[in-house]
């Protein structure tokens, strides 16, 4: 039974950080004596819709990085480790923004040695000024709708109504 390479950062598979910070999301790896292959180094970004497909975010190969792929984090992302030959393929994301919500898959590879994990990336967003607004007549007996919105915000947003004014319970 050959043993090979087996990726150690396994401690956090979630992560939950506020738009414009910086996460650093973990893919720590030892090798083998058998893993005599050249290592390969791939970030993936599988989309939450089924229909859509995985996205090659960055990739360490023959020595190089390769980080060219996805636009959307071109000049966002880097390996944490500016040699990720040293065992550590982790990778950096800065500034970031609710549309890099997702799950990571960082796949290992150094033949004959294949390993990968998953990690689950949720971006907050605070909400967005609210805009209310009030609907129908303002006269005795008639009724009224009160609204209020805002266009961002995450995880969903949820609204409590309270009367601050005047002693009468509204029903």
């Amino acid at each position: 039974l050959t043993r090979s390479l087996s990726i150690t950062s396994v401690d956090q598979s979630m992560f939950e950080k506020a738009q414009g910070e910086k996460v650093t999301l973990p893919c720590t790896f030892v090798l083998s004596e058998e893993d005599e292959g050249p290592l390969d180094i791939e970030w993936v970004l599988i989309p939450a819709d089924n229909q859509k497909k995985e996205q090659i975010i960055i990739m360490y190969a023959v020595d190089r990085i390769y980080n060219h792929y996805y636009a959307a984090m071109t000049g966002r992302m880097q390996f944490t480790n500016r040699d990720p030959r040293s065992g550590d393929g982790s990778l950096d994301i800065l500034n970031l923004k609710s549309a890099d919500t997702g799950t990571y898959q960082c796949k290992v590879k150094k033949a004959p040695g294949v390993q990968s994990q998953k990690i689950q990336l949720t971006v907050l967003v605070k909400p967005a000024r609210t805009k209310c607004s009030i609907e129908g007549s303002q006269e005795i007996g008639k009724d009224v709708i009160l609204k209020c919105a805002s266009q961002e915000g995450s995880p969903l947003l949820s609204y409590d109504w309270r009367r601050v004014s005047g002693t009468q319970e509204l029903p």
